[in-house]
């Protein structure tokens, strides 16, 4: 009988360990947002190849400040990373995306956006922010992705989100920035990733 007792006793406390928990749920977690985070760039595609694009501004702005690649990969990272920003940017304005020429393809988009939003504000709210490095994933994404591409009529409930959670310090301060910027609308950004220290 006290076998028993005992038993019973460490079967529960098994059963409602939050730490047994957490490892399939941070499993589950990283599949979950790994594919909103797919399906966020599902129509998102554009019609070129952004790495080559990318790589042909970069040379392009390598030689117009007189360096050479090896030069160029010489520099410190905080150097390199200002060219390799404004790199990015010519790029991408280079390209534009397939549903910008395409209203069926915007429509869609503009569902998955409001679905995976939706989604986000729910897991958000339950766990917390969480990230693909938070959770340990094996998977790369980038959660603040979606915030990024939050519908307007999300806008209120993402923005009451990301500052409590900027609060309870689990949203890095670049991340808010970007949720931020989109937000308000989209003003040119004046940051970059190496501006912050989070």
């Amino acid at each position: 009988m006290k076998s028993y007792t005992i038993f019973l006793i460490l079967l529960l406390f098994v059963k409602n360990n939050p730490g047994s928990k957490n490892f399939l749920a941070d499993k589950d977690l990283c599949e979950i947002l790994n594919q909103m985070s797919v399906d966020d760039q599902k129509y998102r595609v554009t019609s070129g190849n952004i790495s080559e694009t990318y790589s042909d501004v970069l040379d392009s702005l390598i030689l117009s400040e007189g360096f050479t690649k090896n030069h160029f990969l010489s520099l410190p990272e905080q150097q390199q990373s200002t060219l390799k920003q404004k790199a990015l940017k010519l790029a991408s304005k280079k390209l534009k995306p397939l549903m910008a020429q395409n209203d069926s393809l915007r429509v869609l988009q503009e569902k998955m956006d409001l679905k995976n939003t939706r989604k986000l504000i729910k897991i958000t709210k339950k766990h917390g922010w969480l990230t693909a490095k938070g959770l340990g994933c094996k998977q790369k994404f980038k959660t603040l992705l979606i915030f990024r591409h939050a519908p307007k009529k999300s806008w209120n409930e993402v923005r009451a989100l990301i500052e409590k959670e900027r609060l309870a310090k689990r949203l890095t301060e670049y991340e808010y920035y970007i949720i931020d910027n989109h937000l308000k609308g989209r003003p040119s950004l004046k940051k970059g990733p190496s501006d912050f220290v989070d």
